[in-house]
C-alpha cells in the first residue's frame, strides 16, 4: 500500500470519526500515526479477522511504544498501599513499532455522570453496524459521541460499576505496526496481554 492510498483511506476515515475537537497539531492528514495504525486495524478486523462476526461493539487501544515481555517480581515493602508482595515490570523495549488491539466490550458498560462524563471515550466509528470506540488525548466528549455510546447501550447511570466476569479465554487481536511503513504490519489474535507475550517479527527499514 503506497503512501497516497493511505492518505486517501485516511481521509474517508476521518469523515465517519466521532470528533469535533481535533486539535491543530493532530490534523494534518497523512502524519498522525494513530488516526493511520487505527484506520487500517479496523479495515482489516472487520474485512479478514472473524472475530468481527462474534460481537457489535468494541474497544480500541493504540500504543506509541511496544514493549517483550512483562516479567512478574517481588514489590518493595510498603511501596503498594493494596499489600501486594509482587509487581509486574514492563520489558525491553522494541524500537520502531506501534500496536493496536481490538477487543470485544458487549458485557461491559461505562459509568456516565455529569461529573465524569469527561471521562468518557473520545472517538468512534461505525462499521457495518458495529461499534469502535477509543481515547483520543486530542480530542475531547462530544454529546455525539455520548449519543452513540447510549444507542449502544455502553452507558449506565450507577455510582458502583457493576461487577462482570472476565473471561480469560475471549481473545482480541493485536495489530504491530513497522512506524515508518504502517503499510508492514501483523495480526495476532490471542487471550493474553499486550506486552505478556512475545509479538511477531517485523521487517521495518
Amino acid at each position: 500500500m503506497n503512501t497516497k492510498t493511505i492518505t486517501i483511506s485516511l481521509s474517508t476515515f476521518l469523515l465517519l470519526l466521532g470528533c469535533s475537537s481535533i486539535k491543530k497539531s493532530a490534523t494534518l492528514i497523512g502524519v498522525n500515526l494513530q488516526e493511520v495504525a487505527i484506520n487500517m486495524a479496523i479495515r482489516d478486523f472487520s474485512t479478514k479477522c472473524n472475530l468481527f462476526k462474534k460481537d457489535s461493539v468494541f474497544s480500541v487501544n493504540f500504543e506509541d511504544s511496544v514493549f517483550y515481555k512483562a516479567t512478574l517480581i517481588q514489590a518493595d515493602k510498603g511501596k503498594n498501599k493494596d499489600g501486594r508482595t509482587h509487581q509486574w515490570k514492563r520489558g525491553n523495549l522494541i524500537d520502531g513499532i506501534v500496536s493496536v488491539e481490538i477487543g470485544s466490550n458487549n458485557d461491559y458498560q461505562l459509568y456516565y455522570s455529569e461529573e465524569t462524563k469527561s471521562k468518557l471515550p473520545t472517538r468512534y466509528v461505525i462499521k457495518n453496524g458495529k461499534l469502535f470506540y477509543w481515547w483520543d488525548k486530542n480530542c475531547t466528549v462530544t454529546e455525539e459521541i455520548i449519543a452513540v455510546l447510549w444507542r449502544y447501550n455502553m452507558l449506565q447511570t450507577y455510582s458502583i460499576i457493576p461487577d462482570f466476569s472476565s473471561d480469560d479465554s475471549q481473545r482480541g487481536a493485536d495489530y504491530y505496526f513497522c512506524k515508518n511503513d504502517l503499510s508492514k504490519y501483523k495480526r495476532v489474535v490471542t487471550n493474553i496481554g499486550l506486552g505478556y507475550y512475545k509479538p511477531p517479527k517485523l521487517k521495518c527499514n
